[in-house]
């Protein structure tokens, strides 16, 4: 007796749909972190010392912290964060002039510690400067590291 196609397709789409319901099981049951946890890692040369614009977790507001030393040679985590958007700057310790920056305007100050709440002001308070933050995001959740290079 010849199988129906009914049964032949049917038998098909259950073939081809069980791989992709075992994957999506197993995606869930992956235990997965809800955060970006940010790390700087310097390979320069040179000490540095960064400053970061972000989300706090489990808020809505960015704050704006610096300055995070992170020896040449060594990796320092930073800050953890719910949301993918934030912004870093970094400058070198030794007097070179060497910074790591982007295009996006942001206030920092010195000698610091500093951390102020941001106003969505394009004017720095005084005693403040502008400095220009690298853009970074998150695609995933976990450590997201950024390396400073010579």
């Amino acid at each position: 007796m010849k199988p129906s196609i009914v049964a032949v397709l049917a038998a098909a789409s259950l073939s081809t749909l069980a791989p992709e319901a075992a994957l999506a099981q197993a995606k869930q049951n992956k235990s997965v972190s809800a955060t970006v946890d940010i790390q700087v890692c310097n390979e320069s040369g040179r000490n540095g010392t960064v400053a970061i614009s972000y989300v706090e977790v489990g808020t809505s507001r960015f704050i704006n912290r610096g300055w995070y030393e992170v020896a040449n040679g060594t990796c320092e985590s930073i800050v953890s964060t719910d949301n993918s958007n934030f912004y870093m700057y970094g400058d070198t310790l030794d007097g070179s002039g060497r910074t790591w920056s982007g295009n996006h305007a942001l206030c920092v100050q010195y000698p610091g510690p500093y951390t102020f709440w941001s106003d969505g002001s394009d004017t720095c308070p005084s005693g403040y400067e502008t400095r220009d933050f690298v853009v970074m995001h998150a695609d995933e959740t976990g450590t997201y590291t950024w390396t400073l290079q010579p």
